[in-house]
């Protein structure tokens, strides 16, 4: 289990630095990280994932407050499978 740490604070050092940063942004430009992540997305665990995304990614936002629980709303109807 150690070992499993140190490799995800490699893997989290990585990705925290400006390399690492350039990296994911390259590779979900692409063709082939666009064709993974659609994949990705496509299933149930990509939109538990995507939701969670978007929900942290609303606090960044300068969006009215309104707004964001308008989504955050339609994020929680998603996700318990009711439109």
């Amino acid at each position: 289990m150690g070992a499993m740490d140190g490799i995800q604070g490699m893997v989290a050092g990585y990705l925290a630095s400006p390399k690492g940063q350039e990296t994911v942004r390259s590779f979900l430009s692409s063709p082939e990280g666009k064709e993974i992540i659609d994949s990705y997305l496509a299933t149930s665990g990509g939109q538990q994932v995507a939701r969670l995304l978007l929900l942290r990614a609303l606090d960044g936002l300068t969006i009215p407050d309104e707004v964001k629980g308008q989504i955050r709303t339609a994020l929680a109807e998603a996700g318990t499978g009711s439109t």
